[in-house]
Parts: C-alpha cells; sequence; structure tokens
C-alpha cells in the first residue's frame, strides 16, 4: 500500500511539473527500455525518443490543469498502473478543454520506481455546449500487451537474419509484424524496421506460435492484437493489417483460439 501511495504521489507530481513546462521529473524516472504509446501517433520506445517527443508537446504549449484523479491497479508486488485522469486548458483552441487520460506502469527495479509503459488518450472538452470530440478508450488490451513486454521473452526466442552486410539476432517479442513482398522482407519492430533478404514463408518456419500468418503478405504478433473489424486487424499504435474477405471468418477464430490459448499461459504463471 506504501508503494502505491507513493506511486500516485510521483505521478502527480510529473504530471503537475510536465504541465508547468519542467519535463525533468518525468524524464528521471523512465526506464531505459520503456514504451509510449499515444492517440495516433508512432509507438516510441527507449528514453531518447520519449524525451524528444515530450519536449516537442512541450513546445506548443501546456495549458493549466483545472482539475485531476489519480487511480492505482496493482498488478503484482512491483508492478503498479497508475491512471492520471486529468482537465486542461487547451492552448490551441481557446473555447475547449482537453480530457486528458494518460495510464503509466511503474515497476519496482531493486528499490527504485521505474516507469516501462506509457499510454496516452486525449479528447476536446467543451465546457459551455458540453460536447465531446476525438472520444478516447482505455483499451484493457493495452494493459495486456504491456504486460507482455514486462515479461519479456522468457525462453529468449531469436530469429536470425541477413540486413546488409549484417546478421541481425532479433529478439521476437520485439517483432509487431512482418511485410513481405517478391523483392524483400521488412520486420516491423517495436523501436526499428529491419529489411532482410529471407521470404515471409521461411522466417514463419523460424517463428514461435505466438505469430500468424494474416495475410499472403503479413504475419502479425498475436501479443500485439488490439482489434479485428472490418476486413482489418488494428495492432498497437493505430497500425491496421488487411485480413482477405474471403478467409475473414477463418481469420478471426484462429486469432481467437491463440488469444485464448495466451492467455491460459500467462494465468497459469
Amino acid at each position: 500500500m506504501e508503494n502505491e501511495e507513493l506511486l500516485i504521489k510521483l505521478t502527480k507530481e510529473l504530471m503537475h511539473d510536465y504541465f508547468q513546462g519542467n519535463p525533468e521529473t518525468w524524464f528521471q524516472y523512465l526506464d531505459p527500455r520503456c514504451i509510449f504509446v499515444a492517440t495516433g501517433e508512432t509507438i516510441l520506445s527507449g528514453i531518447d525518443n520519449i524525451k524528444h517527443e515530450l519536449k516537442a508537446h512541450l513546445k506548443k504549449g501546456r495549458g493549466n490543469i483545472l482539475s485531476d484523479e489519480y487511480f492505482h491497479i496493482p498488478l503484482s508486488k512491483k508492478v503498479t498502473v497508475v491512471i492520471a485522469y486529468t482537465i486542461s486548458e487547451s492552448k490551441e483552441e481557446n473555447d475547449l478543454q482537453i480530457v486528458n487520460i494518460i495510464s503509466f506502469i511503474w515497476q519496482i527495479k531493486g528499490k527504485t520506481p521505474k516507469i516501462v509503459y506509457e499510454h496516452a488518450s486525449y479528447r476536446f472538452y467543451d465546457e459551455k455546449n458540453k460536447d465531446t470530440f476525438s472520444p478516447l478508450k482505455v483499451e484493457a488490451s493495452h494493459f495486456q500487451i504491456a504486460k507482455h513486454l514486462l515479461m519479456g521473452n522468457p525462453k529468449k526466442k531469436r530469429i536470425c537474419f541477413l540486413n546488409g552486410n549484417k546478421t541481425i539476432y532479433l529478439d521476437t517479442s520485439m517483432l509487431l509484424y512482418i511485410e513481405g513482398n517478391r523483392h524483400t522482407t521488412l520486420l516491423h519492430c517495436i523501436d526499428n524496421t529491419y529489411t532482410c533478404t529471407q521470404s515471409l514463408q521461411q522466417l514463419r518456419e523460424e517463428l514461435p506460435d505466438d505469430f500468424y500468418q494474416i495475410h499472403r503478405s503479413y504475419i502479425i504478433h498475436v501479443d500485439y492484437l488490439i482489434s479485428v473489424y472490418c476486413y482489418e486487424a488494428e495492432l498497437i499504435g493505430g497500425i491496421t493489417i488487411p485480413i482477405p474477405a474471403n478467409k475473414y471468418r477463418q481469420v478471426k477464430t484462429d486469432l481467437e483460439k491463440i488469444t485464448n490459448k495466451s492467455l491460459k499461459k500467462l494465468k497459469s504463471k
């Protein structure tokens, strides 16, 4: 309970400091492998990338926090989610306010709390007309994805491939999806994109069970799947992958089976 109260206090402190123009409080708690996901933006990985993005937003100007609430969800003895719900002034839209929901996943490393995952959503709110724009959602699947990232790759499953004149040994837990065509194959990771000369089918034979070929040109990492709709699969960060119309039902069934199998594994640990 002491840890949870401390993490709420730290979260409130870093939020208020950031909105007042000081991001350093936030930065000092970032874990080197922290992941940041925001509404409609690219996934960011690592301290330097996250610092650059937060500083860029700060240059646009942050309005004052008008009200704020903080909630916590303990995931384990060392991992806690703190959700910051704030309403702030908008510097860009004078008549509108901004509702922000930022989820921080804190992990105690040694005796030091570190932010290992952040998910930010927002919407504009018109106080006079009680209207909201760009509705936001806090997806439960993001917590599942964060848990997967925290667990890492316990079996250390890696694939190796040629990237130019280098051989890359890639941790599959960092791989979002693979895109292939006749001439090249792209491996899209959380923090990078690699090209390789191996075909999609050759790579498929090396991948663990939590990868699925959703299309003749795409293999996805099911642990990063957010939703399936309208002949598309949505991955974390708003990435959409096409699903062939004639295979849509079969793909949905297969993905449900793989997801349920993964959940059973997590519950058993």
